[in-house]
């Protein structure tokens, strides 16, 4: 890539940086996903629980298998049933850590979830001891508003494709605002500043990362 847009991009996420700390949240910036991995495990250590919410953007990172090796893990399977699911997803909320990804950090510091049943949103809002939060360079927007479009119109739909759900989005490109059953938009929540209570750092990478 080309140099001067690495650096345009590194100014920009230094930008989101200070509006997230000014926010009040705690951040991080590292310039590739090894890095990025490597500040995990070593945060976490070991002989902790860890809750993960639905995320591409661990996956890619390849830091649930690491973590997974010294601490207790919560997070869904597919095979699960629901039953299994909700414990779980009771578990992940009360762990010492509970690792997630917004589907859009706005350039002024807000952090926008999306969600189909709330799981993910519910250990956001309340719960873990410390929430980690992690976004690639890709999930920058403008405002709330390019957020929000983001997370229904590029976020959801490669999430209903990835997840091979038959939703009205998957065939027409763009959100429909449907009444499917197996719709996966239900729940937004939106981070404007840091809870009182709340302990957040915010991982941004400087490079494309998840959906």
């Amino acid at each position: 890539m080309d140099e001067n847009v690495l650096k345009a991009d590194r100014i920009l996420i230094e930008k989101v940086k200070e509006a997230l700390i000014k926010n009040g949240f705690s951040c991080e910036v590292f310039e590739t996903k090894e890095e990025a991995k490597d500040f995990l495990v070593k945060k976490i250590g070991k002989g902790k629980t860890v809750g993960f919410g639905g995320t591409m953007s661990l996956k890619e990172l390849g830091v649930i298998e690491e973590i997974s090796k010294n601490n207790k893990i919560f997070t869904h399977k597919p095979e699960m049933s629901l039953e299994e699911r909700r414990k779980v997803w009771i578990n992940a909320l009360t762990s010492n850590f509970y690792i997630a990804s917004p589907q859009a950090i706005t350039r002024d510091g807000k952090l926008i979830f999306v969600d189909g049943t709330g799981n993910r949103t519910a250990a956001i809002n309340w719960g873990p001891e410390e929430l980690i939060l992690i976004a690639g360079k890709n999930k920058i927007t403008k405002d709330e508003e390019e957020g929000l479009w983001r997370s229904r119109n590029i976020s959801a739909i490669r999430n209903n494709i990835r997840l091979g759900k038959n939703n009205p989005c998957v065939k027409t490109g763009k959100c429909e605002d449907c009444s499917s059953r197996d719709r996966i938009c239900n729940i937004l929540t939106v981070l404007w500043k840091k809870p009182k209570i709340a302990n957040i750092t915010v991982i941004l990478i400087n490079e494309e990362l998840g959906y």
